[in-house]
Formats: structure tokens, sequence, C-alpha cells
């Protein structure tokens, strides 16, 4: 889902409207041309339940090795990300190892003065959703258009799900769009994509492909405020029989609070169809979601917060809940601190999952990393995490993760 929401800021960006708001001289410089480097990272700790399991709920001692390799390019015109990562924890008892994998890719380019397309690609694997353990770091990026929404700092990697962080998930994604200035005042947006999950947790296995599409117009007020509409649709099919639709007509808005803060947010109804192979299901709720975020010279922050009439999960569609906080923050030449939080409820969720039935059921997971430079390429800090699945019925025991690092920089240092 983290995947979702990058889409979404990038959508945002690109619906910014002529005319340019006046040049924000005090805000973070972002120089033109390319970085490339690759960061070795080994450490040590220990999780109290490494696979949010009830039965296998064993703590242990870990080692953890990891590659994490980015490139970025920005011009004038265009700015591309690309950021791969792979970790392997091993755990000292009966947990053996986990491997986690994300890989992400985007790149936006104004064709002309008043066209721009976007186009970004990912995929992962994680077992016991460990990702949601880590935070990624990438080099700060300018906004695709100026006074447009600033992408973060932080990646996000596709977040678990209330049944995939107990099992093995694997995703692969992909999404483009164009942005298009009708006039001084008004800017039309399209953008589609499909992704897809396969989920494995011992006898249960789940798959599912979705299409998400939306067709946005927007209107300048002023230099600081936006309004329009737009229209979401979404089919989803999960393997078997299973299948849900949903259109979300909705209103949105986007204004600068502040000189570096911005608030944009949507809220329409979806009107949803869901298709269990022997009877079919209408339903109709709220769909909203908000976006706070701020820039400084040392540091980011975006709060955001969403809800969905039906969402795909790997246990089946649900009505879904969801929020969370990015922060990152360098406190000196030396020191940086960075942390992201999320929760999201899933309530009445259609099981797709044989002899299982599901209700209510939140995930909660928190990421933190303290890192301190000690020489020109080397660094040293610890990270933190914890992860909590309640239920109806019995609930797995927190994981608690902690961990000291090292890390060496090969490439071009930030």
């Amino acid at each position: 889902m983290g995947a979702l929401l990058i889409v979404a800021a990038l959508a945002q960006a690109g619906t910014a409207s002529s005319p340019t708001p006046p040049a924000d001289t005090s805000a973070p410089q972002i120089s033109h041309g390319q970085s490339t480097y690759v960061d070795l990272e080994g450490g040590a700790g220990y999780s109290s339940n490494p696979n949010l399991s009830i039965a296998n709920s064993q703590g242990s001692v870990y080692g953890r090795a990891s590659i994490h390799a980015v490139h970025t390019r920005i011009s004038a015109r265009s700015t591309t990300l690309l950021s791969a990562y792979v970790d392997n924890v091993s755990y000292t008892n009966s947990h053996g190892s986990q491997q986690s994998v994300s890989l992400f890719g985007r790149n936006d380019t104004a064709v002309s003065e008043h066209a721009r397309l976007f186009i970004d690609g990912s995929a992962s694997y994680q077992e016991g959703g460990q990702l949601d353990t880590r935070v990624l770091g990438i080099p700060q990026l300018p906004p695709s258009t100026p006074g447009g929404t600033v992408f973060p700092p932080i990646l996000i990697p596709p977040t678990g799900d209330f049944l995939s962080v107990t099992g093995r998930e694997y995703s692969a994604a992909g999404h483009g769009g164009a942005s298009f200035a009708l006039g001084p005042h008004d800017s039309l947006s399209l953008s589609s994509g499909v992704e897809h999950t396969v989920f494995h947790s011992g006898l249960a296995r789940t798959s599912f492909t979705r299409i998400p599409a939306s067709l946005a117009y927007d209107r300048q007020l002023s230099a600081r405020s936006t309004i329009g509409a737009r229209v979401t649709a979404e089919n989803t099919d999960y393997d078997g029989p299973f299948s849900f639709r949903s259109i979300t007509p909705q209103l949105t808005a986007r204004t600068l609070l502040a000189q570096r803060v911005t608030l944009d947010g949507a809220i329409g109804v979806s009107f949803a169809r869901v298709d269990d192979g022997l009877t079919i299901r209408h339903s109709t709720g709220l769909s909203a979601q908000a976006n706070l975020c701020g820039q400084g010279e040392t540091n980011f922050f975006c709060a955001r917060f969403s809800a969905d009439e039906q969402t795909a999960t790997t246990a089946g569609p649900a009505r879904s809940i969801s929020g969370g906080i990015d922060y990152s923050q360098r406190l000196d030449a030396n020191q940086s601190i960075s942390f992201s939080l999320g929760l999201a409820h899933y309530s009445t969720p259609i099981s797709v999952v044989i002899g299982q039935i599901f209700s209510s059921s939140t995930y909660y997971h928190a990421a933190a990393s303290y890192s301190r430079r000690f020489g020109t390429r080397l660094f040293g800090g610890v990270n933190l995490a914890a992860r909590r699945v309640t239920q109806n019925g019995p609930d797995p025991k927190t994981d608690l993760n902690a961990s000291l690092f090292i890390r060496y920089r090969f490439g071009d240092v930030q």
C-alpha cells in the first residue's frame, strides 16, 4: 500500500497549475545533476516476535546484512529515482532466515510547456512484514512542478496488512499518467496502472490483481489554493471467483498553509460491487484522503489519512481506515534521525481464504532510525521498530525490534 501513497503524491504534484507561484527563496536548494551510491550495512539485534505469530512467538537474537543502491538524476525538465534494497536477517533459533527485497523506480518529465508525464514501477518480496521494520532514506528531490508536492526523503515500501505480515508476500506494480495545463488556471490529469500481489502462509495462498484509474480536474484560485474534482475507478480480481469493483467521485482541494507547509485532501462517496461467485453485494460509503506535509532546510514531515469503502487485502476486500506520519531531521552535519508510523483498521472483510473467517482487525507499525557519521563514508547507528496486530480472538504478541548497525557507502557521498 505504501506504493499507492507514492503514486498519490506524484499525481497531486502533477496537477499544479499555471501561473507559477512566486519562488520560495528560503526553501532548500536542490542542484541539478546525478548521484549514485551503494550502502552496505551490517548489524545485530533482537526481535521479540519476528513472524507476528501466535503459535511460534519466541523472540530471538539476529544478525542482519543489507544492500541499498540509489540513483537519482535531476534536470530542468525531468527527475529520475531508482532504488534497490535487499535485506537478510538470520536468527539464532528455529526462525531461520528471512529475506526482504524492495525495488522502486520513477520518472517524471515535462514534455512541453503545458504537459508532464510520469511513470513508476515497483516490486517487493518480504517475509513476516520485515520491510515495515526499516526506514529507507533517499536523497531529497524537487517537486514535479513549481509549488508542487515535494517527494519525501523517506521511501515508503509496500506496507503489509493484518494477514500478509504473518507470511510471505510478493508484489509488483506499475503506473503511468499525465497532467495537462488547459489554461492559466486550469489543469487536467489522468493516471492508471496495474498491481499484482501473491501471499503464502502455511496452507493459505491468495493472490489478486488490481487495476486503478483516475481522472482529475483542478482550478487554481490563487497562488496558495487549488480546488477540483476527480473520479477514480478500481477493478480487483482475486484468484478464484472473488472480485470487486468501485467507482469514487470526489471533491479535491490543496492549499499552502505556510511558506513550506501544504494541506491537500479529497472527500466523496465510493460505490462498490463485490462478487464472491455466488452472490453480488453492493455497498456505498465514505471515501476521504488528507495529507499535511512540510519541508524545511533540515527536516521533512508528512501526515496522512485515508478512509475507503473497499480495500484490497490479502485476506479479501475490506473497509479500511488508515493513517501515518513520516519524519526526517538532520540534526547536524554528522547526525540524522527519521521515523515512520502507521496504522490501518480493517472491518467487514470478505474472506478469500478457504476455511478462515475474518472480522475486524488493526495493524500498527512503527520504525525509527538514528544515524551518525564517523568518517567520510562510514556511518553507525540504531534501528528501532514495533509492530502489533489486534483482532477478534487471540492476538499475536507484539514484535519489538532493536538493532545496532554499521554502514559503509560506495559512490557519491551526500
